[in-house]
């Protein structure tokens, strides 16, 4: 019998985010508790641009915005368009893939009072696919591959 998964944890450092690749992903609710450096990032950011999620990269000292459209009514939200700021200012527009990237444990990015979303009905969908054999989690972050090859497989209530 296979070992039962294990949901990931929140950021040790912020209380809230996701943690991966040296980077730190929270939804924009959350700015405050990030280094002051996400503040003076923002103020490059252009007052139409609608983001959902930030990211600080430690590594590059980069902060992006990401729009994520459909953040709290998908399970496994869209990444949209974003704009990252290098550590001088300079920020760089990305658009969203036409074969869009998308998040895992959504949840993740909040704290479990966020009432945007089912926090636990989130958390449970993550135990779930997380418990399906024969995953490629190299490839689960595109959204044509979550679909054909792992939401399909998931049973629906």
């Amino acid at each position: 019998m296979a070992d039962e998964p294990k949901l990931p944890k929140r950021s040790k450092r912020f209380g809230v985010g996701k943690e991966i690749g040296g980077a730190v992903y929270v939804h924009r609710d959350y700015i405050a508790r990030l280094p002051s450096e996400v503040e003076v990032a923002l103020k490059h950011i252009p007052d139409d641009f609608d983001f959902v999620v930030v990211k600080l990269t430690s590594k590059t000292n980069s902060v992006s915005f990401i729009a994520s459209p459909d953040f709290d009514t998908s399970d496994e939200p869209i990444v949209g368009d974003s704009i990252s700021v290098s550590p001088d200012g300079t920020p760089t527009r990305r658009r969203q893939l036409k074969d869009p990237w998308i998040y895992h444990h959504k949840w993740l990015f909040v704290t479990d009072d966020y009432t945007g979303f089912n926090i636990e009905q989130s958390k449970a969908r993550s135990l779930h696919w997380m418990s399906l054999p024969d995953i490629d989690f190299r490839r689960i972050g595109r959204k044509s591959y979550w679909i054909s090859s792992v939401e399909t497989r998931l049973d629906r209530p």
